[in-house]
């Protein structure tokens, strides 16, 4: 008799991902507590949050703001009389 492994990883969408995180803070318990208690392997959790918190710091500098500068020549939009001037 042949010994096989037959198993396969569940797939877990983003939203369930996200809910699932979600339980787990809302818990109180332990990450290996809750994992056991839902069938969640560990590292699973672990790199869920890990990504999570990636994502949060990598967009907290990230405003949608585009720095602009004057160069040295260049007037200010305000100096031009009529809105339908031509600008250099």
């Amino acid at each position: 008799m042949e010994n096989t492994i037959t198993s396969k990883r569940k797939a877990y969408s983003a939203v369930e991902k996200a809910a699932l995180m979600a339980a787990y803070k809302a818990s109180g318990l332990s990450k290996k507590e809750w994992c056991h208690e839902n069938a969640i392997g560990l590292s699973t959790l672990q790199r869920w949050l890990q990504h999570e918190k990636s994502r949060t710091s990598r967009n907290r500098y990230k405003t949608g703001f585009l720095s602009s500068r004057l160069r040295q020549n260049d007037q200010p939009a305000s100096k031009y009389k009529s809105a339908n001037a031509k600008l250099p």
